[in-house]
């Protein structure tokens, strides 16, 4: 079966689509473009605001980011750009770097926002480049789809805690940890300003019915113009009753304009921000997986994952040249927006990034009135996109491993910064791996009286003088002390002259299991009997070559598995035992 995670890297992958590319084409991927660069800036606004940045922030990863992934990824569906889980990841990274490195600044500090922002993305960057080239992406196969759903499922109530202040029109306290500004929210509740939370309700009133009713809309823009609408009324002839506080009322929202400059990197900075962005380059890198597999699925489409990383890394990378950019990520709702509006190639979501640069210039002066409670109104109900309570109740049906996991995962985010608790999710999901990993599958067979392979019931009283036992299973340093217990309790069985190792689905070995094989051989041999080997795959047939078993056991008893007969290799080594038994 084919890999696609092996694939070589293409700087221009592109270049087919190009020379295929005509004007029908063209219409459709134009028109998908156009409505999900109408749901990128509402989209844009909001995770700027998530991420405590001006909105410049979002629009530069909605125009760069999106055009650089686009044209070096490998999917033709595919919408990167600022995403909910990197944008409150970066909010949290950034306060969580100022408060322990920088005592004395804040997060309103600009200076040092930009120059803390500046290094994360460009880590990120570095990271995602390198996990293209060296295929380190595959790694991320062994974190639990329990990780991703408990790490979502706290990046939604971490939404919900953050934007329930903007919502409500409550003052937000000083602490960065979840579960803290919750608490702080609940005792502050009396502050509630009337409002702000009107225009928010109004804001959800406007989703709700945008979606139900005229589901074709792009909704999130509609409801952004209405709701600033009024907001400007209502400051404009209500101001000492119902006072609502618009973008430029806390962020710096002069004329957007682009500045490009060279990254200033400081060896202190970086490795202030290493750790932190290594977790949200990997979360990223999981996010774009989820999305590009997931429209695959539907569109039929070949998605090669070193590619779709090496055209995020570069994307990220492009980023850290701009003052003030979110990193990008896989974004769920304009991917599947792009899908469905018919994009036929990558130029659509290439497009979409022009597009959005063009309707910013043009309407700015609007972006200055939209109010942040229905900003926050939209982020909420986002909540709902990230976490999936059918794949949730699914996880806890499944075992009770998987819901610890998730459970863990989902209360780490409540307690600790969600960077760590991404690495706790991971390292918690790697040890029950390596849990299950360890307990490789063991069974003693016997041939019956038609010559065929049979399993030995584990009650049964077995004296015979020459044992087959199977192991399956990957047999690696964890799993060493079973397969010595196992074949120790075979050895002090006095009538057993030979045993038979059958490794019949055993493709990977490491050094301490060949070492766990040599030693029983020892002990046989010292006491006048035999190990012999079947079913020996190539791969295995290999590392038995560099480590000397094939020499120290002798080639007369090791048998390599055959694909047409796979019994037979154990049958020829249970003639070969019963030779050496009886001489």
């Amino acid at each position: 079966m084919k890999n696609h995670l092996s694939r070589p890297i293409s700087f221009i992958p592109f270049k087919k689509e190009l020379k295929r590319y005509h004007f029908s084409t063209l219409k459709q991927d134009l028109f998908a473009s156009l409505s999900v660069a109408l749901l990128a800036i509402p989209q844009a606004i909001a995770y700027s605001l998530l991420a405590g940045l001006p909105p410049i922030a979002g629009f530069y990863s909605a125009i760069f980011g999106t055009i650089f992934a686009s044209a070096w990824g490998s999917s033709r569906h595919l919408v990167s750009g600022p995403t909910t889980g990197v944008a409150i990841l970066l909010q949290t990274t950034v306060a969580d770097v100022i408060q322990k490195n920088y005592p004395g600044s804040s997060i309103s500090d600009e200076g040092l926002v930009l120059q803390i922002l500046m290094h994360i993305i460009f880590v990120i960057g570095a990271v995602q480049i390198f996990s293209a080239f060296f295929n380190v992406g595959k790694l991320l196969q062994f974190v639990s789809r329990s990780v991703v759903l408990g790490y979502f499922a706290g990046v939604a109530l971490a939404i919900i805690a953050n934007q329930m202040y903007y919502f409500t029109g409550v003052e937000l306290g000083d602490n960065n940890t979840l579960i803290f500004r919750a608490s702080y929210f609940l005792t502050h509740i009396q502050e509630v300003q009337l409002g702000p939370f009107i225009l928010g309700s109004t804001a959800i009133g406007f989703l709700f019915f945008f979606k139900k009713k005229l589901p074709k809309v792009p909704d999130a823009l509609l409801t952004l113009i209405l709701a600033g609408g009024l907001a400007y009324c209502i400051n404009e002839f209500l101001p000492e009753i119902f006072k609502v506080k618009t973008l430029k009322d806390v962020i710096d929202v002069g004329s957007p304009r682009f500045e490009f400059g060279l990254p200033y990197l400081k060896f202190k900075v970086l490795s202030e921000v290493f750790l932190s962005s290594v977790a949200i380059s990997f979360v990223a890198i999981l996010e774009v997986f989820s999305v590009s597999r997931n429209l695959a699925s539907k569109s039929g489409q070949n998605i090669y994952s070193n590619q779709e990383v090496f055209g995020l890394g570069i994307s990220n990378l492009f980023l850290a040249f701009f003052p003030f950019a979110i990193p990008v990520s896989g974004s769920a709702s304009r991917s599947s927006l792009n899908f469905l509006s018919g994009a036929k190639t990558r130029f659509a979501s290439i497009y979409s990034g022009i597009f959005v640069a063009i309707i910013i210039f043009i309407f700015w002066p609007l972006v200055k009135l939209i109010p942040l409670s229905a900003l926050a109104a939209l982020l909420l109900l986002t909540t709902f996109n990230i976490v999936n309570l059918e794949n949730i109740k699914l996880c806890f049906r499944a075992t009770k491993s998987d819901a610890f996991v998730f459970c863990l995962t989902m209360s780490s985010c409540l307690v600790f910064d969600l960077d760590l608790a991404f690495f706790i999710g991971i390292v918690i999901s790697l040890v029950f791996y390596l849990k299950k990993s360890a307990e490789p599958h063991q069974v003693e067979y016997a041939f019956n009286t038609a010559g065929r392979l049979t399993v030995v019931s584990a009650t049964e009283n077995v004296h015979r003088k020459i044992r087959i036992i199977g192991v399956s299973g990957e047999l690696f340093f964890g799993t060493v002390d079973l397969f010595q217990n196992t074949m120790r309790t075979i050895a002090k069985d006095t009538h057993v002259r030979a045993i038979v190792l059958r490794l019949t689905g055993v493709y990977h070995m490491d050094a301490s299991m060949c070492l766990a094989i040599l030693k029983v051989h020892e002990y046989l041999q010292a006491t006048n009997r035999h190990l012999l080997i079947s079913g020996i795959t190539d791969e295995v047939w290999k590392i038995f070559h560099r480590t000397q078993v094939v020499k120290t056991i002798g080639t007369e008893n090791l048998f390599i598995s055959e694909e047409a007969n796979p019994q037979l290799s154990t049958w020829k080594a249970c003639l070969r035992a019963q030779d050496l038994v009886s001489s």
